[in-house]
C-alpha cells in the first residue's frame, strides 16, 4: 500500500545511520510483519495459537492482514507523528515543524524565489522550494530529482509553531523518549543482537526536583485516561472560578521511575566526529536581509563544497547563539526561567501499540477541559478540524467540538462576549486536482471537516443555530493565502541571451551544489541514474553574463525578484514596482497560492496554551491512533493590555 503522504522511512534510516555509527535510527511500527518481528513480540502475541515463526510466515495474507489491523482493505495506517528533539537532556524542542524539506520559512512567507541577476540570491535552494498541493515526492529514496519548476509554479508559504523548553519539564520529556525507545527496543530491536540498538536507562536530574513558585492563578493536572465526554453535563470544568493552585507534581500518565539505572549520556562531540567551528556567515533566518526582507546566501557555489559545509556549520551556530539571546532578553524581562516557576503539563496521545501502555488521550482532554475553563475567547490554529458534537457523527469520536458549542451557547444564554477564532488551511496539502479520482481522500478530510463546522445537521454553527442564537456572532473561520510575482522579466531573458545558458539549468546546478555531499554517487543502488550533475559550468557562465546586466529599476537588481513585501506593515505599494516583459507577461508572472497552517496551537483567554504535534482529528486525539505529544503551558502573570 502506497501512504498517503509519500514517506519512505527504510530511506531514511539508512542514509542517516550511514553518516555515522554512533547514529542509531527506529523504524516503527511495521505494517506486515519481518522475520525479527516474527521473532519476538508477534510471535508471542500469538502463543496461545500454538504458532511458530515458521507457520506464521505461510500464514496466508488475510489472516496476516487481519492480525495487523486491516479490515475490508482498509489499514489502520496508524504513525508516531510526534515532533520532539532533546539536546544533551536539558534542552528541548517540539511542536508542529517536522525535520523534512519545504518547512522553513520567512515572516513574510514569499512564494516566489526566482532571482535572474544572481542565483546566490536564493532564499529556499533545490528541493526547500517546495508546494505539496502541485508536486509532492514520489521516489522519496531519489528525492534530488523531485524539483519544482520555480520559474512556472509557487512555493507554498509554511506556517507552523514549535516551542523551545528548559528546566524541569524537559525531564518528563526525556523520561518520554527512554519509555518509547525501550518499549520499541525491546519489541523489535532486541533479538537483532546489533550493537548499534540498546535499551537507554533513566535517571532524573537534579534540575526535575525543582519546586517553582506558587501563582495566583494555575494550571490543573489533566487525566490521562479516555473520558467520556457528554455535552450539557454539569462539572467544575463549566464554571468560570479560578484554576487550582498550581503545584507540581509528576504527570498523572507518568511511571515511577525511582530505583532506574543512571541515564546514559550521549557521547562527547569529539567521539561523534562533530566539530561546530565558529564562522562569521549569518544563519538562513536568523541573518541579515536584502531588499525588502529578502536572505541572502553568504556563500558562493564556486567557494566549494567544503566551505559550503563549513558555511553551513556557522549559520547553525548563528541560530544557535540567537536562541541564546532570546532567551537572554527574556529573563530580563521576567526574571530567570527557574524563577518563572511557569506552570506547565506534558500530554500525549499514546496507546498499546504506540507506547505499551493503556490508551492515553490527555491531549483531547486538556483541549476540552481549556475550552470549558476559557473566560473570553479561544483562538485554534490547526492542519485539520474535524470533530463531533455529539455522538451523531460517526466514525467522528473526538468531542471537541462538543465542548466548543457547550461553552458558546454558555456564554450566549448569559449575554457574555465570547469569542471562537479558527484557522484552518484552504485545503489540505496533498497534490492533485481536487476533482480527479486520485483527490478521493483528500474531498473526504474536507466533507468531515465541513460536517464539523456547518454542514450534516449536527454541525457546530447548526447545533448553535439551533438554539436560537447566531453562530457567527461567538465563532468564525479562516484560512490564509497570498500572492507574488516570479521574476521572469526581461532580466532573465536577456542575462540567458549574455551567459547562452538557460536559467533553469543554472539554477540546477546551483542546488546540486548547494544540496548534495561531494561523494554522493552518480548513479543509485539499483544502477539507475539518478538525473543531477555536479558540473557547476553552466551556473558559472550564467552567473558571469548577469553581472552586466542593467539594474532595470529593482528587475535586473534583484529589487524585486518578490514582490511580498508588499502585503506586509509598511512594505511597498505593489502598483508602482517595476516590470519589462520578457519570457512571460506580467499578469502571467502573478502567482498566488494559500499559506499552508501546518500548526497545533490553541489559546485560551491569552492565559493557557496547548502546543504539540496532535492535529484536531480523531487520529491525533483519540490515543490509540497517532503517537502524539503536547504541553500546556499557562502564564501566570497577566499584565494590562
Amino acid at each position: 500500500m502506497n501512504p498517503f503522504v509519500p514517506v519512505c522511512s527504510s530511506h531514511t534510516k539508512h542514509a542517516l545511520e550511514k553518516l555515522h555509527p554512533n547514529i542509531a535510527v527506529f523504524r516503527h511500527p511495521d505494517h506486515l510483519p519481518d522475520a525479527q518481528t516474527l521473532q519476538s513480540s508477534f510471535i508471542s502475541s500469538l502463543q496461545n495459537l500454538s504458532l511458530s515463526a515458521k507457520t506464521a510466515a505461510s500464514l496466508p495474507l488475510d489472516a496476516l492482514q487481519a492480525v495487523y489491523g486491516m479490515n475490508d482493505d482498509v489499514i489502520l495506517y496508524w504513525a508516531h507523528h510526534e515532533k520532539l528533539c532533546i539536546v544533551d537532556g536539558r534542552t528541548a524542542f517540539m511542536g508542529g515543524l517536522d525535520l523534512c524539506y519545504g518547512r522553513w520559512d520567512l515572516n513574510q512567507h514569499p512564494i516566489a524565489d526566482c532571482h535572474p541577476s544572481n542565483i546566490d540570491d536564493t532564499v529556499f535552494p533545490g528541493q526547500e522550494y517546495n508546494n505539496a498541493r502541485v508536486l509532492d515526492f514520489q521516489d522519496v529514496s531519489h528525492w534530488q530529482n523531485n524539483q519544482l519548476d520555480r520559474t512556472r509554479n509557487s512555493r507554498m508559504g509554511w506556517s507552523d509553531i514549535s516551542v523551545n523548553l528548559r528546566g524541569p519539564v524537559v525531564e518528563d520529556l526525556r523520561a518520554h523518549f527512554v519509555e518509547r525507545w525501550n518499549f520499541i527496543y525491546n519489541e523489535k530491536y532486541d533479538v537483532r543482537k546489533d550493537v548499534r540498538y540498546s535499551g537507554l536507562t533513566f535517571n532524573q536530574n537534579e534540575a526535575g526536583s525543582y519546586q517553582p513558585r506558587p501563582s495566583s492563578g494555575s494550571s490543573r493536572p489533566y487525566s490521562a485516561n479516555p473520558q467520556q465526554y457528554h455535552p450539557g453535563s454539569a462539572s467544575p470544568s463549566q464554571t468560570t472560578q479560578p484554576y487550582q493552585q498550581y503545584q507540581r507534581s509528576s504527570s498523572p500518565y507518568r511511571q515511577d521511575h525511582q530505583g532506574a539505572p543512571e541515564y546514559l549520556a550521549p557521547p562527547p562531540q569529539s567521539a561523534r566526529g562533530v566539530d561546530f567551528d565558529d564562522d562569521e556567515s549569518s544563519a538562513r533566518g536568523f541573518g541579515s536581509f536584502d531588499h525588502g526582507g529578502r536572505h541572502r546566501h553568504h556563500h558562493h557555489v564556486e567557494q566549494g563544497i567544503d566551505q559550503m559545509a563549513e558555511a553551513v556549520r556557522g549559520r547553525f551556530n548563528d541560530g544557535v547563539q540567537r536562541i541564546e539571546d532570546n532567551f537572554e532578553h527574556h529573563g530580563r524581562l521576567h526574571g530567570g526561567f527557574q524563577d518563572a516557576g511557569i506552570p506547565c503539563q506534558i500530554v500525549r496521545s499514546c496507546s498499546k501499540w504506540s507506547h505499551g501502555v493503556m490508551t492515553e488521550q490527555s491531549i483531547q482532554n486538556a483541549y476540552i477541559d481549556v475550552i470549558q475553563r476559557s473566560q473570553h475567547f479561544v483562538y485554534i490554529e490547526n492542519q485539520f478540524f474535524i470533530t463531533a458534537t455529539g455522538d451523531s457523527q460517526k466514525p467522528v469520536r473526538n468531542k471537541i467540538g462538543a465542548a466548543l458549542v457547550d461553552r458558546i451557547l454558555r456564554a450566549a444564554r448569559a449575554g457574555e462576549k465570547y469569542k471562537v477564532i479558527v484557522i484552518i488551511p484552504a485545503v489540505p496539502g496533498f497534490a492533485g486536482d481536487l476533482k480527479d479520482d486520485a483527490s478521493l481522500g483528500t474531498r473526504a478530510i474536507m466533507e468531515f471537516q465541513y460536517f464539523s463546522i456547518n454542514r450534516g445537521g449536527h454541525s457546530i454553527k447548526e447545533m448553535i443555530a439551533n438554539a436560537g442564537f447566531d453562530p457567527t456572532q461567538y465563532i468564525r473561520f479562516y484560512n490564509l493565502r497570498n500572492y507574488d510575482r516570479i521574476n521572469c522579466s526581461a532580466s532573465m531573458r536577456d542575462a540567458e541571451q549574455s551567459s547562452g545558458v538557460d536559467f533553469a539549468a543554472a539554477q540546477q546546478q546551483y542546488n546540486d551544489a548547494v544540496e548534495l555531499p561531494t561523494d554522493f554517487p552518480s548513479q543509485g543502488d539499483d544502477g539507475q541514474n539518478r538525473g543531477f550533475t555536479m558540473d557547476r559550468h553552466g551556473y558559472e557562465q550564467y552567473q558571469r553574463g548577469a553581472q552586466g546586466m542593467n539594474a532595470r529599476q529593482g528587475l535586473g537588481s534583484g529589487r524585486w525578484d518578490s514582490v511580498s513585501e508588499c502585503y506586509m506593515l509598511g512594505g511597498g505599494d505593489i502598483r508602482s514596482i517595476p516590470w519589462e516583459n520578457g519570457n512571460v507577461s506580467e499578469i502571467d508572472a502573478f502567482v498566488s497560492e494559500e499559506l499552508y497552517v501546518h500548526s497545533k496551537v490553541l489559546i485560551a483567554d491569552d492565559r493557557t496554551v496547548i502546543c504539540g504535534s496532535a492535529n484536531l482529528n480523531d487520529r491525533s486525539q483519540n490515543g490509540d491512533h497517532d503517537s502524539e505529544i503536547a504541553i500546556i503551558v499557562e502564564d501566570p502573570t497577566p499584565i494590562d493590555s
